[in-house]
């Protein structure tokens, strides 16, 4: 049940930020491009084992599944993905809390952090976006119970910091 949260999540994330009224045939051919690379692509990053101790791809969740870390990659370009995010796509059941661009170990990072309730616990759930080359973005996708975000976060900044695409 909680990997079927972590899909739904990773789902809202990629819609959220590649969102369009209507689509053009490069904007079709690039979201067809974006979901190929979701499945295909494998993405490195520095996940503390210890506490993520169930993987699967880009996937890593917590022995309870409580938090999760999801990497994927998408075809636009940082630029374009700024202006997706400075225009608000609102989500229902969901409330934007905070959103920009950071510096994390001295890269440019989109952010956007939102809560959610699910049985009776309310969620954090944390998008950070990097530029991973001219066309396209690593982003990461986090959940996490709202009053364990101080142990969480930076992992979850470090998970973005360190990615990089391997294949």
């Amino acid at each position: 049940m909680k990997k079927i949260l972590a899909s739904c999540f990773l789902l809202i994330s990629l819609i959220g930020f590649t969102q369009t009224d209507s689509l053009s045939v490069k904007d079709q051919e690039d979201l067809e491009k974006g979901l190929k690379m979701l499945f295909d692509s494998k993405i490195s990053m520095d996940i503390d084992k210890t506490i993520f101790t169930q993987n699967e791809a880009n996937t890593y969740f917590t022995e309870d599944q409580k938090v999760g870390i999801v990497g994927m990659v998408v075809p636009q370009a940082y630029a374009k993905m700024k202006a997706k995010l400075d225009e608000g796509n609102k989500k229902e059941g969901m409330e934007v809390v905070d959103k920009g661009e950071l510096i994390i170990d001295g890269q440019k990072v989109l952010f956007m952090k939102s809560l959610t309730k699910n049985e009776e616990q309310e969620f954090i759930i944390m998008i950070y976006s990097k530029e991973n080359n001219a066309d396209s973005c690593i982003m990461i996708t986090s959940f996490f119970e709202k009053s364990k975000e101080n142990q969480f976060k930076p992992l979850v900044e470090k998970a973005i910091s360190s990615a990089k695409l391997t294949q």
